[in-house]
C-alpha cells in the first residue's frame, strides 16, 4: 500500500462501514484526535506516547495489524520510507527446502544429543538432582497440609466498632451495573472531600476529571500514580480496567474493573453514584 497511513485508517474505516462517532464511543477516544489520524495531523495530538496509544487501539478497532500500523506511523514521523517487515516463511516453502539433497551430514537428532548428554553426566549429580527433586516434593506437600491445619473456616476477624458505626452513617453507595459484589464500603473523609488514587498496572489509557475539570487524559505508565480529589464529583473512564488499582480515601479498592472492561464509574464524598450511560 503505497498511500499515507491516514489514508489507510479512513479507508479502513469506510469498507466497515463505521463512522468518526462509532469509532469514539467504543474506543473513549475524542472524535478530534482520530480525525487527526486520519489526515496525518499528528501535531494535533497531545503528545508522541498517546498518539502511538490512540494508533494502537484505532489499529485493533478497525483490524488491522498493529505493527504495521506504528512502523507506517514512525515513518511518516522521522520522514523516511516504510521498511519492509520479515514475514514467517510459509510451511510448504519450508518442506521444499527440507526436500532438497544436503551437501553436509545431518546434525545429530534431539533424541541422540540428549543421549550424549546423559553418558557425560556423572552418576552422583544424577543422584543429586533427584534427592534436590524428592525434597522439594515433600517440602511442598507439607506446607500444603500445614496450611490446611492452621486455617480453619471461623477465622473471620471481628470488624472495628468505630469504622462499622462511621460506615452505617454515611449514605449508601449506588452500586452501578458491572461493579463487583465484594467492593470494600465506602469510608467518607472527615474534610468532606472525595480522594482517588490510581495505580496503572500496565499502559492504558484513562480520562481522570473532577469537579468538571480534566486532571488527566492520555495513556498510563506502569507504576505512575494519578491521584486527584473534589468537592461535588469525580469520574474515571478507561477501555481496559483491569490495567488500574484504585484506591478511595486511602482505602485499597482493588482493581477498577476486568481486564479489557470498558469503566465508567463515578464518586463523591458521600459514595458512588450510578452514571447516565453516554
Amino acid at each position: 500500500m503505497n498511500d499515507g497511513l491516514g489514508v489507510w485508517l479512513r479507508r479502513t474505516r469506510e469498507s466497515r462501514q463505521l463512522t468518526l462517532e462509532d469509532a469514539e464511543k467504543a474506543l473513549r477516544i475524542r472524535k478530534r484526535y482520530l480525525q487527526a489520524l486520519e489526515v496525518s495531523d499528528y501535531a494535533a495530538l497531545p503528545g508522541e506516547i498517546q498518539a502511538r496509544g490512540f494508533l494502537r487501539n484505532y489499529a485493533r478497532f478497525l483490524g488491522l495489524p498493529v505493527e504495521d500500523v506504528l512502523d507506517r506511523y514512525d515513518a511518516e514521523v522521522q520522514g523516511r520510507p516504510v521498511q519492509p517487515r520479515m514475514r514467517q516463511v510459509s510451511e510448504n516453502a519450508q518442506r521444499r527446502f527440507a526436500d532438497r539433497p544436503a551437501v553436509f551430514a545431518p546434525p545429530p537428532s534431539e533424541a541422540e544429543e540428549m543421549a550424549a548428554q546423559s553418558r557425560s553426566i556423572p552418576t552422583n549429580l544424577v543422584l543429586f538432582m533427584v534427592g534436590a527433586l524428592v525434597f522439594f516434593l515433600l517440602v511442598l506437600i507439607g506446607s500444603f497440609i500445614w496450611l490446611q491445619l492452621i486455617s480453619p473456616s471461623n477465622s473471620t476477624p471481628m470488624p472495628d466498632p468505630a469504622i462499622t458505626s462511621t460506615v452505617s452513617d454515611a449514605t449508601p453507595a449506588l452500586t452501578p451495573e458491572g461493579t463487583p459484589a465484594s467492593a470494600p464500603q465506602f469510608v467518607p473523609a472527615p474534610d468532606g472531600l472525595v480522594r482517588i488514587r490510581l495505580v496503572p498496572q500496565e499502559h492504558a489509557w484513562v480520562s481522570l476529571s473532577a469537579d468538571e475539570r480534566i486532571d488527566f487524559q492520555g495513556i498510563a505508565e506502569t507504576g505512575q500514580v494519578l491521584e486527584t480529589s473534589a468537592q461535588e464529583i469525580i469520574i474515571v473512564a478507561t477501555g481496559n480496567g483491569g490495567a488500574f488499582r484504585l484506591y478511595i480515601n486511602g482505602t485499597d479498592w482493588g482493581m477498577l474493573g476486568e481486564q479489557g472492561e470498558i469503566v465508567r464509574r463515578a464518586w463523591s464524598p458521600t459514595g458512588e453514584v450510578a452514571l447516565e450511560e453516554p
